[in-house]
């Protein structure tokens, strides 16, 4: 069972996401943050209402998916981590 949990503080959230394909390349708010998946990010809302995530290959469409706090609160509140799907080219 994949590791996931909130960090301390109002601002931010910790979650597991999965990358299909693994080797993709993931962007948090257009800050490449790595690549890989079941990789712990941190969501912060400090400074933002709205995040959003970009995952990129270069076989795949890219995807981006926005997030609030609201939409991560529950997401830790029933357990759930971000999973993001590329669809081939």
């Amino acid at each position: 069972m994949p590791l996931a949990f909130a960090a301390c503080g109002g601002a931010g959230y910790v979650r597991v996401m999965s990358v299909n394909p693994p080797d993709a390349s993931v962007y948090i708010n257009g800050v490449r943050v790595g690549q890989g998946s079941g990789r712990p990010y941190t969501f912060d809302f400090s400074t933002t209402e709205r995040i959003y995530v970009q995952a990129t290959h270069p076989d795949y469409q890219p995807e981006i998916e926005w997030f609030t706090k609201e939409s991560i609160q529950q997401m830790i509140d029933a357990n759930l981590d971000v999973k993001i799907t590329l669809r081939p080219r």
